[in-house]
């Protein structure tokens, strides 16, 4: 009976360390460099730049106003939320590029922001 529960114990801890390594795993952070678009719905034009964003993940959350649960595969990271605003985040793991789409309101009106750019992890 004590080699069963010896064996038990081991595989628990076994289990244990297999969870913990999942969740380092989805604790991470990427740097991005691309092209952010930003409009004001109503306004003449959009706003069109170069910028380096980072998004960052702790325990396969993204870190934000509101801290976004993603779901996470070998290819790819997607973070969607319709809380306060909406939110579409996908980064692509094989080619290593994220695209983001943010839709809300500020309180000076309607907006869109968007991302698309390749990504470094950091």
């Amino acid at each position: 009976m004590t080699k069963k529960i010896k064996w038990a114990f081991i595989l628990v801890i076994i289990s244990m360390r297999l969870s913990f390594a999942v969740a380092e795993n989805k604790t991470t952070n990427f740097k991005c460099k691309g092209i952010a678009t930003f409009e004001l719905m109503g306004s003449s034009g959009k706003k069109e730049e170069v910028k380096t964003m980072s998004f960052n993940f702790i325990d396969g959350s993204l870190q934000d106003l509101n801290n976004i649960d993603c779901v996470w595969s070998k290819e790819l990271i997607k973070c969607t939320s319709n809380f306060l605003n909406v939110r579409n985040l996908e980064i692509n793991l094989k080619n290593n590029t994220a695209t983001d789409f943010i839709s809300g309101n500020k309180g000076f009106g309607q907006y869109v922001e968007t991302f698309s750019g390749d990504c470094e992890k950091s």
